[in-house]
């Protein structure tokens, strides 16, 4: 019997992907991907047209998100994953809201900061509602970067994250990682850490003083607070030839092995048909049904 292809760590134009929920769908029956997660940041508002979309067809779908938590200090991405909407708390659902509102005050403090350092012709160009109109949901630096190039005040949205957005960052204030960790499994989710070797919002990052021999006890600590996976298999892993690192992991620790492409789009330079390639048995899905049950 052939492998069911999964995509459970991936993104709509309600944070920073290309696609709607309802393409996201369409492009998984193109490439025969089976079970399906939408993860956007910060952000429910896709689930519904999400879950909807799915339900005309055979694929195996359930609500998902990517939240941006403080842990110590640094921030980490939270992967959560739950049975369907109805099972999210309201406490849950305002907090995230709260995220929301917090990504557009921050939006508009970078806007300002931004606006103070581009050359003199571009000046007052950067407006709040444009933004927002290329973004449909929750707002992200990508977002900022695209309207920049539109304008001309950049030749591409890489130059954007190169000349200004990294440099002029204003970062904001997360929620703590175990607060977050409670909220996902009061819902009766599953907290997975994504990407813990990925370059940024992990667990390892030696430019930051991250360093490999850490990542055991800290997520020793994490799992403490609740967490139940781990993101092994990424795009970043297996180039890097960590995915063993991660695997082994997972298994001193107990947590359920996950894996994913991160699916955006144009914003990753991610072509389609590199969506649910990653190669392993879905093994998770049973794991995540006990914790659902």
């Amino acid at each position: 019997m052939p492998m069911r292809k999964s995509e459970i760590h991936m993104h709509s134009i309600f944070s920073d992907g290309e696609f709607s929920p309802a393409e996201l769908i369409e492009i998984a029956e193109k490439n025969d991907v089976s079970i399906l997660s939408l993860t956007d940041h910060d952000t429910f508002e896709g689930i519904p047209e999400f879950l909807q979309s799915a339900e005309e067809t055979e694929i195996t779908a359930f609500p998902g998100i990517e939240i941006t938590v403080k842990f110590h200090d640094f921030n980490i991405h939270l992967l959560a994953y739950f049975r369907d909407y109805e099972s999210l708390t309201p406490e849950l659902k305002d907090r995230v809201q709260t995220m929301t509102e917090t990504r557009e005050q921050r939006m508009c403090q970078l806007i300002e900061r931004i606006d103070g350092v581009v050359p003199e012709r571009y000046r007052g160009m950067l407006k709040l509602e444009n933004v927002k109109r290329a973004a449909e949901g929750v707002l992200a630096r990508p977002h900022l970067a695209r309207e920049m190039a539109r304008l001309g005040i950049v030749s591409n949205a890489g130059q954007a994250f190169e000349r200004y957005l990294v440099k002029y960052n204003v970062e904001r204030e997360n929620l703590d990682a175990q607060t977050a960790i409670a909220l996902v499994r009061e819902s009766g989710g599953v907290p997975v850490m994504a990407h813990p070797g990925e370059r940024s919002y992990s667990l390892i990052c030696p430019e930051k003083g991250r360093d490999p021999e850490n990542a055991p006890v800290l997520l020793e600590e994490l799992k403490e607070m609740g967490l139940l996976g781990l993101e092994c298999h990424y795009p970043y892993h297996e180039r890097m030839g960590t995915v063993p690192y991660f695997l082994d992991l997972a298994d001193s620790f107990d947590l359920i092995v996950t894996g994913s492409r991160d699916f955006h789009g144009f914003n990753s330079h991610q072509k389609v048909n590199i969506f649910g390639t990653t190669k392993m048995e879905p093994d998770f899905l049973e794991q995540f049904q006990e914790v659902w049950s």
